[in-house]
This record gives C-alpha cells, sequence and structure tokens, in this order.
C-alpha cells in the first residue's frame, strides 16, 4: 500500500451573498489561497445551511445568492495554517473548519 502523508483538511463556509470589500467573501478566500501559492481546492454549492444563529440560508429556484458555499482545501499543516492567518488577517468573514487527515495519490 501506498503512503499517505499527513496534514489537515480546512474548510471554509459561507453563503453566497457575504461579501468581503466588494466580493464574494468565498472567492476573497480564494485569492488568499492563490497568493499563498495554492492552486488545489474543491469548491461545493451547498442545498442548505444553518449558522450559528439558527438563521438557514438555502439555494431557492429565484435566487440563488443566499445559497451555502464551501471551499476545501487538503493541506500540509504549515501550509494549512498560513491560509487560516491569512484568511483571518485579511477579516474574511468565513467559518473555518480544520481537521487532520492523510491523504495522497493512488494507482498510477
Amino acid at each position: 500500500m501506498k503512503t499517505l502523508q499527513a496534514g489537515y483538511e480546512v474548510i471554509f463556509m459561507a453563503p453566497q451573498s457575504r461579501r468581503h470589500k466588494g466580493k464574494r467573501a468565498t472567492d476573497a478566500v480564494v485569492e488568499c489561497a492563490r497568493a499563498l501559492g495554492i492552486r488545489r481546492m474543491t469548491r461545493r454549492l451547498d442545498v442548505e445551511g444553518a449558522g450559528e444563529n439558527g438563521h438557514l440560508h438555502s439555494a431557492h429556484f429565484f435566487e440563488l445568492d443566499d445559497q451555502p458555499v464551501e471551499l476545501m482545501y487538503v493541506l500540509e499543516d504549515d501550509l494549512a495554517e498560513r491560509l487560516i492567518d491569512a484568511v483571518d488577517q485579511a477579516g474574511i468573514p468565513v467559518f473555518c473548519l480544520r481537521r487532520r487527515v492523510e491523504y495522497g495519490h493512488l494507482g498510477n
């Protein structure tokens, strides 16, 4: 079996309507990641989610602006910390989750 590498899964979450300096908060996170040389990520559009205050965010047939968005990164320890710090220092209003994972390319 191929040896997997240890690191972190870092997920940032916000509704599409959340803004930071005129752009979507999640797009601002992507820009922070790119500035650190991070290119690989997964963007998920969720059906609905509830925030800490219980407010329901969801995609509606005519209005998708409140749709929850997740950005998922899998990174080495140091790079995960640097990305989280960069997003925090920039003041981007997102929820962040970080958890230990093992990862790697399998097959070929």
